[in-house]
């Protein structure tokens, strides 16, 4: 996926749980204009910041990587 894109899409899934780019900003200890500047498509996200991103977003990548990586249950 392109980063413009993602950024896009992670702006989204802001609004739509009404989480404000300052909120973002605060809790991720960066600027509201590095947020507002990815989700515009404008510029690139640190790694570990989009990691802290989501999960005020409500999304634990880190998680989700080892709930799937989890063998699966065969009953």
């Amino acid at each position: 996926m392109e980063e413009s894109k993602l950024g896009q899409q992670v702006a989204l899934l802001a609004n739509r749980l009404k989480v404000k780019q300052t909120r973002i900003a605060q809790d991720c200890e960066i600027s509201r204009i590095s947020v507002n500047r990815f989700f515009r498509g404008r510029s690139e996200i640190r790694a570990s910041d989009l990691v802290n991103v989501l999960k005020v977003l409500g999304i634990d990548l880190e998680q989700e990587i080892e709930r799937r990586l989890q063998p699966p249950i065969n009953y």
